[in-house]
């Protein structure tokens, strides 16, 4: 079962130093992740503030993206 997206925005606001932001889709991935896993990119963001204020945009917004983790139930 998925998270709710508040959930994750303050699992992620509260350590932002272990995540950081895709430069091109502004998805927020693991800091150890070699390349986005929604578009595959190589360019992060890695600024801790940069990351904290992208998951509580994310996390007021909820879900409009499409990720590899949905499931056509």
């Amino acid at each position: 079962m998925r998270r709710d997206c508040k959930e994750i925005a303050t699992t992620v606001a509260n350590d932002p130093g272990s995540y950081k932001l895709c430069a091109v889709c502004g998805a927020i991935v693991d800091k150890n992740a070699d390349s986005c896993p929604d578009c595959a990119a190589y360019r992060f963001d890695e600024d801790a503030e940069h990351v904290a204020n992208a998951a509580l945009d994310l996390g007021a917004h909820g879900s409009t993206a499409v990720s590899h983790l949905d499931t056509l139930d």
